[in-house]
């Protein structure tokens, strides 16, 4: 299956998705602190990762498109309980609170779809 890494300041979150994602057979990590994603990719290297927009004091869009850079064939999905701002619509996003079976459904496809290639 898949890598996973889930980027959001809550905890709970974080836990709630890794355990999701772990019962579907992926390999999920987590991360609380956005000045720790740089480590967390080189040394898990995802399939795909999910990340809060409202994380750290960044601007996630931003810092998401230079890791793109970085990490081309990693999946990059937007999560926040905000409707999606303009600058993020066309993107990946799952807006919270979510359904954990259309979550699990979702990065299932998305998945799917990336490791079929």
């Amino acid at each position: 299956m898949g890598r996973i890494l889930i980027v959001d300041d809550n905890k709970g979150v974080c836990s709630l998705l890794k355990e999701i994602f772990t019962m579907e057979g992926h390999y999920a990590k987590t991360c609380n602190e956005i000045e720790k994603v740089h480590e967390k990719l080189e040394n898990f290297q995802p399939d795909l990762s999910i990340f809060d927009i409202h994380i750290g004091k960044c601007d996630v869009l931003e810092f998401t498109k230079s890791l793109k850079r970085l990490y081309p064939q990693m999946e990059i999905i937007f999560m926040s309980a905000d409707d999606p701002e303009e600058c993020f619509k066309g993107q990946k996003f799952i807006k919270k609170p979510f359904d954990i079976f259309k979550i699990r459904e979702y990065i299932n496809k998305i998945l799917g779809d990336k490791l079929a290639v």
